[in-house]
This record gives structure tokens, sequence and C-alpha cells, in this order.
């Protein structure tokens, strides 16, 4: 009777017996309660940290060493490297697929630095060198 009223959308006759019967014996939200057993992801900050260590220790490691390490899934590792962490496998080593979160930390700490030592030295800004989309701080060229 609801599907031929709702159509697809609704739920099916079993799951409202099993609604009707767990109301009936107690149950007093339609929110999913806490339950035992694996987890529904492995994407959990603590696994991701985890990754993140084991890469930048050794970044030869195959997903495989690292799944086995961290007690997750070998497409957990994938989804983490690829799409959290922005990672890609490149000559059997894995590489940033942009900047990295290495990369973008030590980006932010160069840029804290010379907004400090702008503030600072009223002379700093005379002595940045630019041309075209490329800025060199003080660059000092070694010759071969």
């Amino acid at each position: 009777m609801l599907r031929n009223t709702y159509g697809e959308s609704c739920i099916s006759k079993t799951r409202a017996y099993e609604w009707y019967k767990a109301f009936k014996e107690g149950r007093e939200v339609v929110v999913d309660l806490p339950r035992s057993g694996r987890p529904s992801t492995a994407t959990t900050k603590e696994n991701i940290d985890k990754i993140k260590k084991l890469v930048l220790e050794n970044r030869r490691m195959s997903l495989r060493e690292l799944a086995s390490e961290v007690n997750i899934s070998f497409k957990s590792v994938h989804n983490i490297l690829i799409d959290i962490l922005g990672m890609k496998r490149v000559a059997a080593r894995l590489v940033p697929k942009e900047l990295n979160f290495v990369q973008r930390a030590q980006r932010k700490h160069v840029a804290e630095d010379m907004i400090s030592r702008a503030s600072t030295d009223p002379t700093f800004m005379k002595r940045i060198i630019t041309g075209d989309e490329t800025w060199v701080y003080e660059y000092d060229m070694q010759t071969s």
C-alpha cells in the first residue's frame, strides 16, 4: 500500500514492521544507535595521521605494507593517500599531485618568516627581485 502511494522512495513493508517492533519495545529515537563491530569507515583522523607519518618516514612503502601496518584495507589506504593527502605514485615513490601537506606547511613557514622580516626590516622589500611570475629572495646563483 505504501509503495502504491509513494513509489520506490518509501520504506519496505518489512522495514516498517521492524520499526514498529523497535518502538513498541521502547526505542525512542529515529537515528542509528551505536553498535559494535567494525567501523563503517577507516578514514579516521588517527589513520590519516598514521599513514602520513609512515609515508614521510619511507616514501617507497607499498600500499599493502601501509594497509598491514595501519590494519585497514588496501582500498582505504589508497583513498587516504590519493583523496585526502593528495599524493600519487610515480616511479615506485609516493609524490604529491599538487602541494602536499609538507609543502603547504613549508610555504606557510616561509611566508610567516617573510612577513615578520618585512615588519622588522624597512629595507627587506627592496631586496626582493621579481621577474614575470617568479619571485626570488636574495638568490645567489651558483656557477658550475
